[in-house]
C-alpha cells in the first residue's frame, strides 16, 4: 500500500465510524463496526511510515482542545503508534515500550480499581462493572475517577508526549511534531523540555524506560480534594515528588515548604 493510500484510509476512520454512530444502530452493532474500523486503522498505522504519521498528527493536533471524540481516538492511536516507530527505530526494546504504552493508557483513559474487592467471587474485582479499571468516561460523572472521553484521551497524549520531551530521550526528526503540542504541554516535545511538576528538575527518559515504577501519573489538585482527570491537572512525575506531595495540592504543599525552610533558617541564625 502507498503512502498516499495509507493516508486516505487513516483519514476515512472519523468518516465511517461517524456514519455508523448517525444511523442510531443499537450499541452492539456500533460496538462491533467500531472496532472493524479500529482495526482497519491499526493495520495502516503500523505500515505508515514516521513522516505520514507526523503529517497527520499535526493536522489532527490544530483542533486542539474542540476536538471531537471520533477525532481523539483517531489522535491517540497515531500518536501511539508514532511513539512506538520512533523508539523501535532508536533501538528500544518492544517489550520495554510497551510496558510504557500500557502504563500510559492504564493511567490516562482508563480509571484506577474503584472498589477494593469484587461483589461476585471472593478477592479482587473481576472488570470495570465489578470494580476493577473501565473507561473513566463509563464512570458517574459525580465518580472521582471520573473523566470525558476527550479528557482522558488528551491526558493519555500528554503522557506520551511528555516521555518523549524528557531529559535524553531519543531526538526526533526536525520538523515533525515538535511544536503541534504547546497548547496541550506549554513547551516543544524536545528532550530535556519537560521537568517534574513538583521538584521543576529534569526526568531521565534512561532511567523511566528501564524502571517505569520510577515515574507515576500526579494531580496538581488531588482527586480525593476536588481535583479533576483534565489536561491542566495532571502530569508524570516522579514517585518520589508523588510521595511528598501525598495528598496535599500544589498550593498546600508549597506553603508548607516554606514555613518548614523559614522554621530552619531562623534557627539557624540563633545558632
Amino acid at each position: 500500500m502507498s503512502e498516499e493510500q495509507n493516508k486516505d484510509v487513516l483519514i476515512s476512520v472519523q468518516a465511517e465510524l461517524t456514519k455508523i454512530v448517525q444511523k442510531g444502530t443499537n450499541e452492539k452493532t456500533v460496538a462491533k463496526a467500531e472496532l472493524q474500523i479500529i482495526n482497519k486503522s491499526a493495520a495502516a498505522m503500523r505500515r505508515a511510515p514516521m513522516d505520514l504519521l507526523a503529517q497527520l498528527i499535526r493536522d489532527y493536533a490544530k483542533r486542539e482542545r474542540d476536538i471531537s471524540e471520533e477525532d481523539v481516538r483517531i489522535l491517540i492511536d497515531m500518536v501511539k503508534s508514532f511513539f512506538r516507530k520512533h523508539l523501535l527505530a532508536s533501538g528500544y526494546q518492544e517489550k520495554k515500550i510497551k510496558a510504557l504504552i500500557t502504563k500510559f493508557r492504564d493511567a490516562g483513559r482508563r480509571s484506577a480499581p474503584w472498589k477494593p474487592t469484587s461483589t461476585r467471587v471472593p478477592g479482587r474485582p473481576q472488570d470495570g462493572a465489578d470494580g476493577n479499571r473501565q473507561s473513566r468516561w463509563l464512570l458517574p460523572p459525580d465518580h472521582k475517577f471520573y473523566a470525558s472521553e476527550v479528557d482522558a484521551t488528551l491526558v493519555e497524549i500528554k503522557y506520551f508526549l511528555q516521555t518523549l520531551a524528557m531529559q535524553g530521550a531519543p531526538v526526533l526528526p526536525p520538523n515533525f511534531i515538535q511544536e503541534s503540542f504547546h497548547w496541550l504541554l506549554g513547551h516543544s516535545v524536545e528532550p530535556g523540555q519537560y521537568l517534574d511538576p513538583i521538584q521543576l528538575i529534569p526526568i531521565e527518559f534512561q532511567e523511566f524506560i528501564n524502571e517505569p515504577r520510577l515515574i507515576q501519573s500526579g494531580h496538581l489538585t488531588p482527586l480525593d480534594r476536588g481535583g479533576r482527570h483534565v489536561p491542566d491537572n495532571t502530569f508524570l512525575m516522579l514517585a518520589r515528588s508523588n510521595q511528598i506531595q501525598g495528598n496535599q495540592t500544589l498550593e498546600e504543599l508549597l506553603e508548607l515548604m516554606e514555613r518548614v525552610v523559614s522554621g530552619y533558617q531562623q534557627r539557624r541564625q540563633k545558632e
